[in-house]
């Protein structure tokens, strides 16, 4: 099964009014391990669990071949940029996209109930894997600054709110390398912790409760809680980005490489 909707809310119990836990985007593999009423609880690919309304799940059809790369990218009923479009996918989906020469800025995509529409090339990339480290570290980076100035919100993995170990998991699966989705250093398996001089841009920061993308010099970009939305911090005291409770409640560094 994957997921067929833009984003598919996960819950801790199968009631929308418990906790939110996170999002699973388009194109998601995922296990179904339990029913209740029109709640399933899933596993996704990246071994994160909780329950989904059923509605927002398909049998998959193709194999998918890109991610969206932008934040957000328009299913469009036609290769037209005039009509309204009919699906708008978050950064991270997984599509099965098809090309032809006949269109220059279009591709098609083919959903699980095997409509087919059209998105912008530009919206495309191909599925991250093997990526050299110089390159991979470029794009964590990149990919969690693209989200400064959005909105927190707790469980949430896109550009329309996201949370501090929704935005690390983001930003290092944009370079394919999967960690674990909650600010956990013990549960990412390929993590290294190392102490914050020996920190590298595009490593991850570990504190009680909380995690961050590190930027170099003692910069790093986070979703916060207190400040409400994605922000650049410092550790550095002199800096006017200095953030006091990151600075004595750091745990370690982390590296994936």
């Amino acid at each position: 099964m994957i997921v067929s909707v833009p984003v598919a809310h996960l819950f801790r119990y199968p009631a929308e009014s418990s906790e939110h836990v996170d999002e699973a985007m388009f194109g998601t593999e995922v296990e179904i391990i339990d029913k209740v009423e029109n709640f399933v609880k899933i596993k996704t690919e990246y071994g994160y669990s909780g329950w989904v309304d059923k509605e927002s799940l398909s049998e998959k059809l193709a194999d998918p071949n890109r991610i969206i790369v932008l934040p957000w990218a328009d299913l469009l009923p036609n290769d037209k940029n005039f009509n309204k479009p009919v699906m708008t996918l978050p950064m991270g989906s997984k599509v099965d996209a098809g090309f032809s020469e006949q269109f220059d800025r279009h591709a098609f995509v083919v959903l699980p109930d095997k409509r087919m529409f059209y998105i912008r090339k530009a919206a495309l990339g191909n599925i991250p894997e093997n990526l050299d480290e110089k390159n991979a570290r470029e794009i964590i980076c990149k990919t969690a600054l693209s989200f400064s100035g959005v909105q927190y919100r707790w469980g949430g993995r896109t550009h329309m709110g996201i949370d501090c170990s929704g935005l690390a998991f983001t930003a290092c699966q944009m370079a394919g390398i999967p960690i674990w989705r909650d600010a956990d250093p013990g549960k990412t398996p390929d993590l290294k912790p190392l102490p914050l001089d020996s920190a590298k841009k595009g490593d991850l920061l570990f504190f009680k409760g909380h995690m961050a993308v590190y930027l170099g010099e003692g910069s790093f970009v986070h979703a916060s809680s207190g400040d409400g939305r994605v922000t650049v911090a410092s550790f550095d005291k002199n800096s006017i980005n200095f953030n006091e409770w990151c600075a004595n409640n750091l745990i370690c560094a982390g590296t994936v490489f």
